[in-house]
């Protein structure tokens, strides 16, 4: 990963005795890129199967809870339209959010010899960190569609438009938590601890397990609604496998701007957290 770095950021190379200028912005992307691509490939080396535990560990996780709900618990089954596809698809978008702050939470901290050495805009190690799980993501996507296309268990349509619009969502929340989680995270390393219990806590209230047709309480309904997680989940399972799936916007009344608020806050609140508390990393590392 260092000698990607230092590639990534190396001056400018001659032709013909003059020097060819590179953009800053050009070279930040392509540190970004190498040490996504990078820490994509290291997360997998050594394993025996490689690339594809990102598809069977979504897959196995989708199996126990499946059978959980649906054989003890009785849940979803023939009362919810198409909840195998509705479980899958919580699952992977779970499984993004949960590896995205997960490992951006060190990728300021681990990486302090970088920090040290070379000068290169502090925040490429986290959406690199960001990068590199949404790989994964679009992996775990195409096994949506690999698995769901053939058995016709995708419900596509106008609606489906409006998919892009919630992954940019996901993302945006994402880096939010990532920014804010690696920044502080250098000065206080319970942090990491803390988050992972919380993750386990928010895991079953952002209706990952279950559709929220299976709530009854309205006033439950709503909070649940108004969690951008669990609305990007809804809104993703009316999107793409079916319409008797509301949007959680209609889920969430009055409210149904407050994920949406909450997305934008914490994004805004991460980049100037993190821009506040870079000049101090060098020294606390």
């Amino acid at each position: 990963m260092q000698t990607t770095v230092v590639d990534a950021l190396e001056p400018p190379t001659r032709v013909g005795g003059a020097p060819k200028p590179r953009s800053p912005l050009r070279r930040h992307l392509n540190l970004t890129v190498e040490l996504a691509i990078t820490q994509f490939k290291l997360k997998y080396t050594g394993s025996v199967l490689g690339y594809l535990w990102s598809l069977f560990k979504p897959l196995m996780l989708f199996g126990i809870m499946y059978a959980v709900f649906v054989y003890l618990f009785k849940v979803g089954g023939t009362s919810t339209t198409n909840f195998g596809m509705q479980l899958l698809l919580g699952i992977v978008v779970w499984t993004f959010f949960a590896e995205s702050t997960g490992t951006a939470t060190g990728s300021i901290a681990s990486n302090g010899h970088l920090i040290r050495k070379a000068f290169f805009p502090r925040i490429i190690l986290v959406i690199a960190s960001s990068m590199t799980a949404l790989m994964t993501f679009f992996i775990n996507l195409l096994l949506i569609v690999a698995v769901a296309a053939p058995f016709g268990r995708l419900d596509l349509g106008a609606r489906s438009l409006v998919a892009p619009l919630v992954l940019i969502e996901l993302y945006a929340l994402a880096l939010g938590v990532s920014l804010l989680l690696a920044s502080l995270f250098v000065f206080y390393r319970d942090l990491g601890h803390l988050w992972e219990i919380f993750m386990q806590v928010l895991f079953y209230g952002s209706a990952v397990v279950f559709p929220f047709s299976l709530l009854h309480n309205h006033v439950l309904i709503t909070l649940v609604a108004i969690n951008p997680l669990a609305q990007i989940i809804e809104d993703l399972r009316h999107a793409l496998i079916t319409p008797d799936v509301p949007w959680a916007s209609t889920l969430a009344g009055s409210l149904y701007f407050v994920p949406l608020l909450i997305v934008a806050t914490t994004l805004i609140v991460g980049y100037r957290v993190f821009g506040r508390l870079t000049p101090r990393f060098a020294e606390s590392l």
